[in-house]
């Protein structure tokens, strides 16, 4: 297999991560939502490769793209590059502070669970550094315990390996409508099925919440006779930003009881709280905490835990 120098000029490092995607992942669109792009860019990827190498490199089948024995031959040589990379990044890796916390968790976790614990121990004992929770599917997030890229990840689906602790921490299941104060609703304490499935929503749209944010996601038990389609105006995986859009617009949104007094009580948003369509009963979800038993940091991980744990329970009873 012989590259020539102009070829060799085209190769970057994002055509060798495509081709290790399309191998482990079996074909085009798996490896394409790994990748977080669109089918098409990993289809022209591999049109850039073939040009490349000028071989068949995979078979089309119907379970999938199979690697020739050239491109298996490749993916070999991509994975010796690949790790290679790996290590030297690894290496400038700075070393963690006894007390220093990688979280993966999500607008949700920064934007209420931190928030509400102000002045008090969870930050003055650690070094939080936290990042949003983007597309993560399952297996990914385990990999990335048990290799030690993060030290907990927080989500409303439990992490199920046998090299992983999962914490239970809370539960979302009391939910409220909210609107601005200039919204023709505002005079309102309840809302009706006319006004919920009439009005424009804002709707807080990230992997740690879509279970209850997304109309095209089972929201409500299924004894409910009533499933309308919601009419969304503004996405955000933000819940700072539905807030401020309900707030300045004609919009409503449904959030958690507990998130919403927040946002209004503490935080001073000019919200009215009122109460869903009497015909809803939602489903009760849990908020985890996971960490990997392997961790270096499980330790510090499992202390952090524990004392978020007892600061929602000792706010719960006040």
């Amino acid at each position: 297999m012989v590259v020539g120098k102009k070829h060799y000029q085209n190769l970057d490092f994002n055509l060798i991560k495509v081709f290790d995607a399309v191998i482990t992942e079996g074909n085009a669109t798996r490896a394409a939502q790994k990748l977080e792009v669109t089918p098409a860019a990993v289809s022209h990827a591999l049109v850039r490769l073939h040009t490349i190498y000028d071989e068949d490199l995979f078979i089309r089948t119907r379970d999938g793209l199979v690697p020739t024995v050239a491109g298996k031959d490749l993916h070999q040589v991509f994975r010796q590059v690949i790790s290679a990379i790996d290590a030297t990044l690894n290496s400038q890796h700075h070393a963690k502070e006894d007390n220093e916390i990688i979280i993966l968790g999500g607008d949700i976790i920064e934007s209420y669970y931190f928030s509400v614990f102000n002045d008090c121990d969870l930050f003055s004992n650690y070094i939080i550094n936290h990042y949003s929770a983007r597309k993560n599917e399952k297996n990914a997030l385990s990999t990335m315990l048990i290799k030690g890229r993060i030290d907990i990840s927080f989500g409303l689906t439990a992490i199920e390996h046998h090299l992983v602790d999962v914490h239970l921490i809370d539960y979302i299941e009391d939910y409220v409508c909210i609107c601005g104060s200039h919204n023709l609703l505002y005079e309102l304490d309840a809302l009706s099925l006319h006004n919920f499935y009439a009005s424009k929503h804002a709707m807080y749209h990230t992997d740690i919440f879509t279970p209850a944010a997304a109309d095209v996601v089972d929201l409500y038990e299924n004894t409910v006779f009533c499933k309308g389609r919601r009419n969304a105006g503004y996405h955000s995986d933000s819940l700072v930003g539905v807030f401020n859009v309900v707030e300045r617009s004609d919009m409503i949104a449904l959030v958690p009881l507990n998130y919403a007094l927040y946002f209004r009580d503490v935080r001073n948003y000019k919200v009215k709280i009122m109460r869903p369509p009497s015909e809803f009963s939602f489903k009760k979800l849990p908020v985890y905490a996971c960490i990997s038993v392997k961790s270096e940091r499980y330790q510090v991980a499992k202390d952090f835990i524990l004392l978020l744990q007892s600061i929602l329970d000792k706010n719960k009873m006040s």
